[in-house]
């Protein structure tokens, strides 16, 4: 057995290099080879996945959400696509605790001793991919206008002071939504495309399947304050598991929302498309190695 593991050596102010020796000799122990890769930008995390894909049988990473999306990126357009297994390192870490892997290294590496896996929706925006979020509009952008330094040195506090800044001076969106069931069209501060139950480290939405084909669609009602209000109200029902929030609610796995050229979409936390989007879910396309109680949960999940 082959495995490939890559790192990501800016995420969680260096993080992975306390654990770096500990994995690598954790890997050998369960593979027969391992070859280890430093990255050095999201476009190269990209491609080593990408040429990585047919020549082993699991791809092993540290990084954080936008590692996450970067391995997804790559791989998810690959016809042969290994096994997944992660080890967060990184600020927000929200995809790992979507499905329970502990942002301890060593806890990690024993779910991936364990060799027990769940399938995962990926998500298409136009022409590239997503795992668990896509937004638009008050405070989405902050994850990557944030300064790297002062990610480095403040932590996930940077990420608040400049989601502050982009919440406290808002656009509002003209927005039409095109989907199988008919058409929205609204003035929304926010527009939330999600396949996830945390969003910036904190339970949001906690009802959410992460592998059902679909996708909790979500476009926040305008009102007082350029709608800042009822940003805070949904967060805040999320964060207590309150169904009824103040935003229209859609669930779907296929669909396009029209907006501006001017705006741009987040994406797991990276830069993503701007302007009008199509969204498709595309069903059980990735395999990770998950816990042994998530992995019992899913049918297909468990290779047993």
């Amino acid at each position: 057995m082959k495995c490939y593991y890559i790192y990501n050596p800016k995420s969680g102010k260096g993080k992975v290099y306390r654990y770096l020796d500990a994995i690598i000799n954790t890997l050998k122990s369960i593979y027969d080879t391992v070859d280890v890769h430093e990255s050095e930008s999201s476009l190269d995390i990209i491609e080593s996945v990408k040429e990585a894909s047919n020549m082993y049988d699991a791809i092993i990473f540290s990084g954080g959400d936008g590692t996450f999306n970067d391995v997804a990126c790559g791989l998810s357009s690959c016809e042969v696509r290994p096994i997944l297994g992660y080890i967060p390192t990184g600020t927000g870490n929200d995809i790992a605790k979507n499905i329970k892997i502990p942002r301890n290294p060593k806890k990690a590496l024993k779910i991936i001793r364990e060799q027990k896996f769940i399938y995962h929706d990926v998500g298409m925006i136009n022409n590239q991919y997503f795992i668990y979020v896509a937004a638009l509009g008050s405070g989405s952008s902050a994850s990557f206008t944030t300064d790297h330094q002062a990610k480095k040195i403040l932590g996930r506090f940077a990420y608040v002071i400049d989601g502050m800044k982009e919440f406290f001076s808002p656009n509002v969106i003209k927005a039409k939504m095109e989907y199988q069931e008919g058409t929205i069209e609204m003035t929304t501060p926010l527009v939330l495309v999600l396949n996830t139950k945390t969003i910036g480290g904190m339970i949001f939405n906690r009802y959410s399947n992460l592998n059902d084909g679909s996708f909790d669609i979500l476009l926040v009602n305008n009102g007082a304050a350029k709608g800042r209000l009822n940003v805070i109200k949904l967060f805040l029902k999320g964060m207590l598991g309150l169904k009824k929030r103040p935003a229209v609610y859609i669930k779907s796995s296929e669909f396009k929302i029209t907006v501006h050229d001017s705006f741009t979409w987040t994406c797991d936390g990276n830069e993503g498309p701007k302007g009008t989007i199509t969204v498709k879910n595309l069903h059980n396309h990735l395999r990770i190695f998950a816990p042994r109680k998530k992995a019992r949960k899913q049918k297909r999940g468990n290779d047993e």
